[in-house]
């Protein structure tokens, strides 16, 4: 399984629904299952509440506060 790590000032806000949110292109992440972890300070990663919107060429990450994150594909 690989990885890529963002950290929160890769976010963006959406001021509309309030909520920051990742793009990342299906050439970087291939085309199968996704899944997201909290990167804390001490390195540790734990579950974290994220919204998947996948569409042809990308994945777009979606959660409530801008955190770092880990995404396994």
């Amino acid at each position: 399984m690989q990885f890529i790590d963002f950290k929160k000032e890769h976010f963006s806000h959406d001021e509309e629904t309030e909520n920051y949110f990742l793009e990342i292109s299906k050439d970087e992440v291939g085309y199968g299952e996704l899944s997201v972890k909290q990167k804390k300070e001490d390195e540790t990663l734990s579950d974290t509440e994220y919204t998947i919107e996948d569409s042809v060429e990308i994945i777009k990450i979606i959660v409530n506060d801008p955190i770092d994150i880990r995404v396994n594909f």
